[in-house]
């Protein structure tokens, strides 16, 4: 869409105006705002333009204007700063996640909580999709007659752990005997790719295997077939009460409603995968079903240039995208750096 310089920064001062207030912009508020020596009458001429431009819409009871989705989508793809996060900020998530632990299921959900302290917003995080991680090595442990726990360790440092009970009796030694089988013959393959060469030999002749590679095949096909849905981290639902976008009983029941609807937001999630870069979806580009337009703040993190999981941060059309674009890009950079360090360690 074709602005005018005058025009830009209008909207722009609109913009950031009804992101602070949340109320309509009056023409009088935006000749004060702006470095525009304008007229409160030549800047309701130029807010009459961009209103039949559709980047401007009026209330029925109120005289100033508000943003469309439309007008939030020309300012983020056109005139939104991006700096870098303060350096208070950037410690805090150096500090915070340095102190996780080791479990990366930690460290993204402390990650998902600095995002929602930060923007006030609802944070989500969705959590590794092994399929393209590759496999570094696995360990058996019988933690008793008939129990063993499988700790299964991907690059990045991603650890997956299950207990499974066995109706038949293992020692120790076998259990040994079975992990050094399957670290040598699944070194750097992905995680699709056992999962695939498991399903082919067990399900296709399992008489020709031998006793050793039979057992430990049906070992790590009982940890793999019992990995449930992915799972999706979210934090901060406490800040919609907040928001004066969600005021009203309804709007607030419709958000609620959005955060509950997993496949929808899953939806969402994967399509930034596949994208491989940050997205910022508004109102109407989303599935979302919700009287209240909303904003969507997403980027993957990745291992290796393949995405793993996303971050987002979701709220309102009017969030504050120049405070938290740049914060999520910073984390999913952040969470690249451990994951990829962890990867190079030997």
């Amino acid at each position: 869409m074709q602005l005018t310089d005058r025009e830009r920064e209008i909207l722009a001062t609109i913009i950031e105006a009804y992101i602070a207030s949340a109320a309509p912009v009056a023409s009088r508020a935006v000749a004060k705002r702006s470095h525009l020596d304008l007229s409160p009458a030549s800047m309701r001429n130029v807010m009459a333009d961009l209103t039949e431009k559709g980047l401007l819409e009026q209330p029925h009871t109120s005289a100033g204007r508000v943003p469309t989705s439309e007008a939030f989508r020309v300012y983020i793809d056109t005139m939104l700063p991006r700096p870098e996060p303060s350096k208070e900020v950037q410690e805090r998530i150096a500090r915070v996640l340095s102190e996780a632990g080791l479990e990366i299921k930690d460290i993204l959900r402390q990650a998902g909580r600095i995002l929602s302290d930060q923007s006030h917003q609802v944070s989500m995080i969705l959590a590794p999709r092994y399929g393209s991680v590759r496999w570094k090595q696995i360990e058996f442990v019988l933690v008793r007659t008939g129990l063993v726990l499988v700790v299964l360790v991907l690059e990045g440092g991603i650890i997956q752990q299950k207990l499974i009970a066995l109706e038949e009796l293992v020692t120790a030694d076998d259990l040994t005997k079975y992990a050094n089988y399957l670290n040598e013959l699944f070194s750097n393959r992905t995680v699709a790719e056992v999962r695939a060469h498991i399903l082919r030999e067990l399900r296709g002749a399992r008489e020709r295997l031998s006793d050793l590679c039979g057992r430990a095949l049906s070992l790590v096909e009982e940890a793999f077939d019992k990995d449930g849905p992915q799972e999706l981290y979210v934090d901060g639902t406490a800040y919609i009460l907040r928001q004066p976008d969600f005021a009203d009983l309804r709007a607030m029941r419709e958000m609620f409603d959005v955060l509950d609807d997993r496949s929808k937001l899953l939806d969402i999630l994967d399509r930034v995968m596949e994208s491989n870069c940050l997205c910022v979806t508004l109102g109407k580009e989303t599935p979302l079903q919700s009287g209240t337009d909303m904003g969507l703040v997403s980027s993957p993190y990745t291992i290796q240039g393949r995405s793993l999981g996303v971050i987002s941060v979701m709220g309102p059309l009017r969030m504050d995208y120049a405070k938290v674009v740049p914060m999520v890009d910073y984390m999913a950079r952040i969470l690249t750096d451990i994951l990829q360090k962890r990867l190079d360690q030997p």
